[in-house]
């Protein structure tokens, strides 16, 4: 008698996991039948070009955070993170790619790439990422800002330490004001920690932060709890996401429980080492480096142990360029020089004393003559700079204020 009781409580456990399980799959294969078919971010200009994926070797996924405030607009790509994973190692690289950066767009010309998702929906992004890494996209996944908030709020939010007040005034629906410390933040409240660019270090900081939630997410996702809620996650999306990750759901399910998340590497392109901030006309950009871009890339995504090692080697094919060019004969190049009071590298005054006018709206104040140092400060438009020195492009400058530090000579003219 007892055996028959155990034999029927194990029965009804085991129609309960394979119902369970049943209604995960079909939540699953009907949330990416809806996403693929519909197609609210297409222009229907443009094919998608993405490539084959065969369950095997490195696979890339591109996603796409979108400020689509009025439909009727074509907006663009507020944040793009490309995901590359590895199979046999296990290993994720998550890449934030710097909306600012001035790249080609197939069959438009030059221009920031989050203009590309503007003028061609996902599929042109798409094309113009693979275009300027020279890396396969197999896939891709286009959300807006409620449907980040959602995503958020059905993990039941995240734990961040905001680092300082967040308080920006937009259109007052998406305005920013967070307080700094540990905070719990809920969807809404984790849009405005990833989207404010107010720190002295601007997008530079944004796209640090995006990569922390998104890696807080996805530890979240993996939790056993997720797997109950994960069909109402799905269909409480559904309406503000475009995708194709369908197309190949089983291997891609089977390799995320695989993924250790907390183990995901995070990195920003282009590397500081490998980008200019500079003007085109009058909008600010990022002029990258192409082929250290994609030395870097290639580096971490062929050893994934290798970032500082890319990082390093860009580095110095950057210092073997601006050497070439006669630019890195300083005092202050070299690392000689006094230290100033704000942790700049002070080289022996030069005596030149002329002014400069700061032409850009915002320029950083930097350590040491280069992108990649440190941020010590802002100048802002009609600031009047004393020059002190001059190492190859940059300005060793005096501001107003009495502080010292270095800004690029792209972004101030002579008085």
């Amino acid at each position: 008698m007892k055996k028959k009781i155990i034999w029927r409580l194990i029965s009804f456990v085991l129609v309960v996991v394979v119902l369970f399980a049943g209604y995960n799959v079909y939540s699953m294969f009907s949330f990416f039948h809806t996403v693929s078919a519909n197609k609210p971010f297409s222009t229907g200009n443009q094919p998608l070009n993405t490539a084959k994926w065969e369950g095997k070797g490195v696979v890339n996924i591109l996603f796409m955070g979108v400020d689509r405030r009025d439909p009727n607009d074509r907006p663009r790509s507020d944040t793009m993170l490309l995901a590359s994973i590895n199979p046999d190692t296990k290993q994720v690289s998550v890449f934030s790619i710097m909306r600012d950066t001035y790249v080609d767009i197939p069959g438009v010309g030059k221009s920031k790439i989050n203009a590309a998702f503007a003028d061609g929906g996902p599929e042109l992004l798409i094309d113009t990422v693979q275009n300027f890494l020279k890396i396969p996209i197999h896939y891709y996944v286009a959300t807006d800002f409620e449907g980040f908030a959602k995503i958020v709020d059905a993990i039941g939010g995240i734990d961040v330490n905001v680092p300082e007040d967040f308080v920006h005034a937009d259109d007052g629906i998406y305005d920013i004001n967070l307080k700094k410390g540990q905070q719990h933040l809920n969807g809404q409240q984790a849009l405005e920690y990833v989207r404010f660019r107010g720190t002295p270090r601007a997008d530079f900081d944004r796209t640090e932060r995006q990569r922390e939630v998104i890696k807080l997410i996805a530890e979240k996702m993996k939790s056993p709890g997720m797997l109950v809620k994960a069909p109402q996650i799905l269909k409480t999306i559904e309406p503000y996401t475009q995708s194709n990750l369908g197309d190949n759901l089983f291997s891609l399910g089977t390799l995320a429980l695989s993924l250790d998340a907390s183990n995901m590497k995070t990195e920003q392109i282009p590397p500081v080492e490998a980008l200019t901030e500079t003007y085109v006309g009058d909008e600010a950009v990022l002029m990258p480096n192409v082929g250290l871009v994609r030395d870097y890339v290639q580096g971490i995504l062929n050893d994934p142990n290798s970032a500082a090692n890319a990082s390093g080697t860009a580095e110095r094919n950057s210092n073997s360029n601006s050497n070439s060019s006669g630019t890195g004969n300083s005092a202050a190049a070299s690392g000689s020089g006094t230290k100033s009071q704000n942790g700049s590298s002070k080289p022996a005054k030069s005596g030149s004393g002329k002014t400069v006018v700061v032409t850009g709206e915002t320029v950083n104040l930097r350590a040491k003559p280069g992108t990649e140092y440190q941020v010590i400060g802002q100048v802002f438009q009609g600031d009047v700079l004393t020059v002190e020195d001059q190492v190859g492009d940059w300005y060793y400058v005096q501001t107003e204020s009495g502080m010292y530090g270095y800004v690029t000579s792209a972004l101030v003219q002579p008085q």
